[in-house]
């Protein structure tokens, strides 16, 4: 008999687990190829769907940067070329949060926003492994850095290193990248990310390595998540996407903007 009730809580445990997962398959457990493993957080049973942010409703469309929101000083959008600014140490929000914790950064000035309006062309420094292209956002060629060491996310986009990279040798791939919303001043990180919100289903992510490979992607989704939520880090059956990730809302950045896009 107590076999049966331990075999019968098992077997409930894992349907809830299996119920639990991300919305588009389900979270594939364990690491492959060089990949180190991944902790998947579920969403709490019966909490509330993750918020869409930058929808139809909301926006009426594309959500367009007015002139007094606008990135950079001096020659605008290109990444420092010593590419390690001076640490810098934004409180954390504690182990297993995701990355980009809040931090003193200034608010943008009408300048800066008007050239996070255009396009913002990177160079690619040594030691990069990618270069991030979002048309749809005006970003061209950012580097991304295999590191969440914080010189990295103060100089362009981070790779999260337990996560995939676009060449894992695995049955489905997350690339998981983040970077900063607002960020510092005269370094790559400034407003990076500022109009991740803006994407929409169907824009396309670019990632290029130093070879020249590119590997593209469409965006899928768009949602917001707590700062613990790391399950959106894991990989998910049947998926090879690349999942972009910023703080939110300004000014107080107390939750994660999520958008996924799938390989084409």
């Amino acid at each position: 008999m107590a076999a049966l009730l331990v075999g019968a809580a098992a077997f409930s445990l894992a349907a809830l687990t299996l119920r639990d997962g991300p919305a588009r398959g389900q979270s594939a457990g364990g690491p492959g190829g060089g990949e180190r493993p991944v902790a998947v957080v579920s969403p709490r049973p019966g909490g509330p769907a993750p918020r869409v942010e930058g929808t139809q409703e909301e926006s009426g469309g594309r959500k367009r940067v007015p002139p007094q929101h606008a990135a950079a000083q001096g020659e605008p959008g290109m990444a420092p070329q010593d590419g390690r600014p001076g640490p810098r140490k934004p409180p954390a929000d504690g182990p297993g949060s995701l990355p980009v914790a809040r931090a003193d950064w200034p608010m943008p000035t009408g300048r800066e926003l008007e050239a996070a309006a255009g396009p913002r062309r990177y160079r690619l420094p040594p030691g990069a492994i990618l270069a991030l292209t979002i048309e749809a956002i005006g970003i061209y060629r950012a580097p991304v850095w295999n590191t969440d060491a914080q010189w990295a996310l103060d100089s362009g986009v981070i790779h999260v290193p337990e996560t995939s990279l676009p060449w894992s040798e695995t049955p489905e791939r997350n690339v998981y990248l983040a970077g900063h919303r607002l960020g510092y001043p005269g370094t790559g990180s400034r407003l990076i990310f500022y109009r991740l919100d803006e994407l929409e289903r169907g824009d396309r992510v670019v990632l290029e390595d130093r070879r020249g490979r590119r590997y593209e992607y469409e965006v899928t989704e768009k949602f917001v998540v707590g700062p613990r939520d790391s399950w959106v880090m894991g990989r998910v059956r049947g998926r090879d996407m690349v999942t972009l990730q910023t703080c939110t809302p300004i000014p107080t950045f107390d939750r994660r903007l999520i958008v996924r896009a799938d390989r084409v």
